[in-house]
């Protein structure tokens, strides 16, 4: 077979390749399509979201039930239990949220758990201290990890930093498997190191 032939088959292989590819549903897209982050907003950065005071409803009593200063001690008891009650209202994400490295730091020291989406390799060679290895890229048996979760508590996905994309498809993954308040790390790895937050390196 000559060369003019192997360049021909070479050639139309190529061309219905792309065309399988491209009328496929599951085709690989041959431009990376650049991902839109929802950044949280950074009084929503917390263990506590909760309904604010303007979502209490009308149940203050009329000023015309009790003296002035009954009434007004009425109002206060009920505030502060309202106050009081905030942690223990859990508000779920319409969708995952990013965060820099300042709201990460938060809720970390605030003891939320954190995943790394990164391959084991990376994970050993150095880690966020207490974080948990889900590689987005490996196999299910990572996952099963997952069952021991509530899907009420807050996750925290991270990878190399803002040129990675790991983290992003982790996060949108496990929101889909119905945990609904996932955060985002966006600097990952490269913004923690160098702040020199704790790190760990082997396996936890």
């Amino acid at each position: 077979m000559d060369k003019k032939k192997i360049l021909y088959i070479i050639f139309f292989s190529i061309i219905i390749g792309f065309t399988y590819n491209f009328l496929n549903p599951n085709g690989i897209p041959l431009i990376r399509e650049e991902r839109k982050l929802n950044f949280a907003e950074d009084d929503a950065v917390n263990l506590d979201s909760s309904l604010t005071f303007q979502n209490i409803p009308d149940i203050l009593p009329n000023k015309n039930d009790f003296s002035e200063k009954d009434n007004k001690k009425e109002n206060d008891s009920l505030i502060n239990h309202s106050t009081k009650s905030k942690s223990s209202i859990t508000v779920p994400f319409t969708k995952p949220l990013a965060i820099k490295i300042d709201k990460a730091y938060q809720l970390y020291k605030q003891g939320v758990k954190f995943i790394d989406a990164r391959m084991p390799e990376e994970y050993t060679e150095g880690h966020i201290k207490g974080a948990i290895n889900i590689p987005f890229d490996g196999d299910e048996s990572y996952r099963n990890i997952l069952n021991s979760f509530s899907k009420d508590e807050i996750l925290v996905t991270y990878c190399s930093g803002t040129e990675c994309d790991l983290s992003i498809l982790l996060g949108e993954e496990l929101f889909e498997k119905g945990f609904k308040r996932v955060y985002i790390f966006f600097g990952g790895w490269n913004d923690w190191v160098e702040r020199n937050y704790p790190i760990s390196k082997g396996k936890e």
